[in-house]
């Protein structure tokens, strides 16, 4: 019986932490970070305040539960396109690292548009909040992967152009803030997937001539 009881209230008590990020995140993607607070969350869940704070001590904490698994994800496919860049290098074939690329934009718009409310919240509604640097995090990440990557081409005397890492942030960051526009205008999956083709019919030819691709 005990162990029944335990069980009930542990389901009870997810479903209880579920009603509550069901509607922090309706409050947050209307709202914004900044004009959400955690009384009216609790006052439209109904339930208490302290019920709330049972779950999430603070304000950053509900929102990052509802965030932080999607931003991890992100710096991980990043992560995982550069380490397989690298092995493409050894095997010396570094031009191929642009199919990379088109494989990558595939597996990023599944997943973007999968966790899509997510994706809103951190680049529409993160304003005043931990997460409000978050594509700025993210460029300053492929930006320390580009730079790494081309100084390893250089090393291996490949023909490549010699760039900064301010040269290089002033590339990506102007590429990676295109490619959130998708989910700054909320274009459909199919306006998407075409907008990044041509974000990549552009940025592409810059990036062959400094990578010394075809």
């Amino acid at each position: 019986m005990k162990n029944s009881d335990s069980t009930k209230q542990y389901v009870k008590g997810e479903q209880t932490r579920q009603h509550i990020l069901d509607v922090a995140k309706a409050e947050f993607l209307e709202k914004g970070y900044l004009g959400v607070s955690i009384r009216n969350i609790a006052k439209i869940a109904e339930v208490t305040t302290g019920a709330v704070f049972r779950y999430f001590p603070d304000k950053e904490s509900l929102f990052g539960a509802l965030v932080d698994s999607v931003a991890d994800t992100v710096l991980s496919m990043y992560s995982k396109g550069n380490q397989q860049g690298y092995q493409l290098l050894e095997g010396g074939e570094p031009q191929k690292m642009w199919q990379i690329s088109d494989q990558f934009i595939h597996n990023f718009v599944e997943y973007l548009f999968a966790n899509k409310e997510a994706f809103s919240l951190l680049i529409n509604c993160s304003g005043g909040s931990p997460y409000e640097s978050f594509i700025d995090n993210l460029v300053a990440e492929v930006e320390r992967q580009t730079y790494a990557f081309l100084q390893e081409m250089l090393k291996k005397e490949y023909p490549c152009k010699k760039l900064s890492s301010d040269e290089i942030h002033v590339l990506i960051s102007a590429q990676y803030h295109a490619i959130f526009e998708i989910v700054r205008h909320d274009l459909s999956k199919e306006d998407a997937i075409s907008r990044l083709r041509l974000i990549g019919e552009f940025f592409r030819p810059g990036w062959n001539s400094i990578f010394g691709g075809k």
